[in-house]
C-alpha cells in the first residue's frame, strides 16, 4: 500500500527465509524513493535484513512480521511490528554488551551501527514494533555571522517557507551556541524537511522587506506538552521587540491546541522571563568551562493533577520539584520486581557530536540494567562526550525503578519537566565530577 503523500509501503512477510530477499529488496528500493543516496540506501536494507533474520528466529511463528518502510521527514524508516515473548535486544544498545561468539545477536550491532537511530515499543506484553531509521545526507551550511540590516516595522510569519526557514537557520547559527541550536541549523535543508512533515512547527519573524528576523521552534512528543526552541533572534538591535512577538505569537498559537503546557530544556537569553516560570537548570560543558543551562516552562490551562510512578529513592526530588511548582500528583510506589521481568535491558541513544551531547532514555528495563548504564557512560566518555542526560517517564513503574541504578552510575536528578513524555519527565545528569 503507498500513496504519494504518505509514501508508506507495507508488506506482511512469513518468517521463513525465502522471503528474507523480499524484505531486502524492498526496503533498498524504498530506500532510494524516500530521498537516500546510493550510499546510504543500502544500510536502511541491511537493518531490514539483520532485523528479518533475527525475528524469524525470535517471533511467534504463527504470525506473519509486519514491514512497514515510511519517508519520515528527514530519514527513512523501516518498521516490524511483531509478537513475542521473550526477546533479547541487547545487541542495540550503543554499548552492546555482546561478544563477537554470539551469533545472531552480531547482526543486530551491525544494524544498531550502521542506521542512525534504532527504537522500540512495547504495547502490552508480547505486542512489539522495531525500528531503525537512516538520515538522507543534507550538504552542511556556513554559519552567517554578520547580523543583517533590518528595517521595521515587523511582521509574524506562520509557518515559513523553506527558504526563510534556512535562511533564519544559518542566521542563528552565527548567533547563538550550538548547545541553543537544532542539528538543523547547520544543515537547513533538513531543518525544512522536518517542518514540512509536521516534526517542527515554526513561527518566524520578518521585516518590511520579508527578511527573516528571528525564529521560534517547537514540538509535541506525544503528550500533553509542547517543547520549544528559541526565541533566535537575528538581529540584535530589535532584540526585545522581536522577542516578544515572537513569544506572544508563540503562545497565543499553541494556546489554541491541547496542550496543557509550553517548556523549553534550551530557551536563549532572548526569551522574555516573565512569560515563564523557572523549572531548574541543567550544565552543560562549552570549551572546557561548565555552563548553567536554565529551564522554563509555561501553564496553557488549568493543570487537574495526575498519578506519577516514583521510587523512594527519587521521592524527595519529585515533592519538593512538585511543591515548588503546586502541580497535584499523587506518587505511586514501583513494585521491587518492576523491569527486572527481562535480564538485559536496552536504551536509546541520541548523540549530537557537534554539541557534545548524548541523551539516553530506556527501551527496556533489565536486571543489567546497571552496568548497561556503566557500559554506556565509559563508552561515551571514550567518544569524547562531556553532556550525558537521562530521561524518565513517571508514566511507568519499569521506568521509574530504574532509580537507583541511575544513582548509582553517577546520574543527579536536574529537571523535572511537566507533560513532556506520555506523563512528566525526570531528567537526570551525568555528574562524574560536583558543579
Amino acid at each position: 500500500m503507498s500513496t504519494a503523500m504518505e509514501r508508506i509501503l507495507t508488506l506482511e512477510l512469513p518468517p521463513e527465509a525465502g522471503f528474507l530477499s523480499v524484505a531486502v529488496a524492498a526496503a533498498e528500493a524504498a530506500g532510494r524513493a524516500f530521498g537516500l543516496s546510493e550510499a546510504r540506501a543500502p544500510r536502511l536494507a541491511l537493518a531490514v535484513e539483520e532485523f528479518f533474520e533475527y525475528l524469524r528466529r525470535e517471533a511467534r511463528r504463527d504470525e506473519p512480521l509486519r514491514l512497514t518502510l515510511r519517508r519520515l521527514g528527514p530519514a527513512a524508516r523501516a518498521e516490524f511490528r511483531f509478537r513475542a515473548e521473550h526477546l533479547d535486544l541487547r545487541a542495540l544498545n550503543y554499548a552492546a554488551g555482546v561478544a563477537p561468539g554470539d551469533g545472531g545477536e552480531m547482526g543486530l550491532v551491525l544494524a544498531a551501527r550502521f542506521t542512525d537511530r534504532c527504537r522500540l515499543t512495547l504495547s502490552g506484553k508480547d505486542d512489539v514494533m522495531l525500528a531503525a531509521e537512516v538520515d538522507r545526507e543534507y550538504p552542511a551550511a556556513d554559519p552567517l555571522r554578520e547580523p543583517p540590516r533590518l528595517a521595521p516595522p515587523f511582521r509574524l510569519v506562520e509557518d515559513p517557507a523553506a527558504e526563510m526557514l534556512r535562511h533564519a537557520a544559518m542566521l542563528a547559527a552565527g548567533r547563538y551556541p550550538a548547545r541553543l541550536c537544532p542539528k538543523g541549523f547547520f544543515n537547513p535543508g533538513r531543518l525544512a524537511d522536518m517542518a514540512e512533515a509536521g516534526l517542527y512547527s515554526a513561527l518566524a519573524a520578518a521585516d518590511s522587506g520579508g527578511r527573516p528576523a528571528g525564529l521560534l521552534l517547537w514540538r509535541s512528543p506525544g503528550g500533553q506538552g509542547v517543547l520549544f526552541s528559541g526565541p533566535y533572534v537575528l538581529d540584535p538591535a530589535h532584540g526585545r521587540e522581536v522577542a516578544v512577538m515572537l513569544t506572544e505569537g508563540f503562545l497565543a498559537r499553541v494556546a489554541r491546541t491541547k496542550a496543557l503546557c509550553a517548556v523549553s530544556e534550551r530557551p536563549t537569553a532572548d526569551l522574555p522571563a516573565e512569560f515563564f516560570e523557572p523549572l531548574g537548570s541543567l550544565f552543560f560543558t562549552a570549551g572546557g568551562e561548565v555552563a548553567e543551562q536554565a529551564a522554563f516552562f509555561r501553564s496553557l490551562r488549568e493543570d487537574e493533577g495526575a498519578a506519577v510512578w516514583a521510587h523512594p529513592d527519587l521521592r524527595p526530588f519529585l515533592e519538593r520539584e512538585y511543591g515548588r511548582l503546586a502541580f497535584m500528583r499523587d506518587l505511586l510506589p514501583p513494585d521491587p520486581g518492576d523491569g527486572l521481568e527481562r535480564e538485559h535491558s536496552l536504551l536509546s541513544t541520541e548523540l549530537d557530536q557537534r554539541r557534545g551531547l548524548a541523551v539516553l532514555r530506556p527501551l527496556l528495563g533489565g536486571r543489567d540494567l546497571a552496568e548497561n548504564l556503566g557500559r554506556h557512560v565509559e563508552a561515551l566518555r571514550r567518544e569524547g562526550i562531556p553532556d550525558i542526560l537521562f530521561y524518565l517517564d513517571l508514566a511507568w513503574p519499569w521506568q521509574a525503578a530504574m532509580t537507583p541504578a541511575l544513582l548509582s552510575a553517577g546520574f543527579t536528578p536536574r529537571l523535572l519537566l511537566p507533560h513532556s513524555g506520555v506523563s512528566d519527565e525526570a531528567v537526570f545528569e551525568h555528574d562524574p565530577q560536583p558543579h
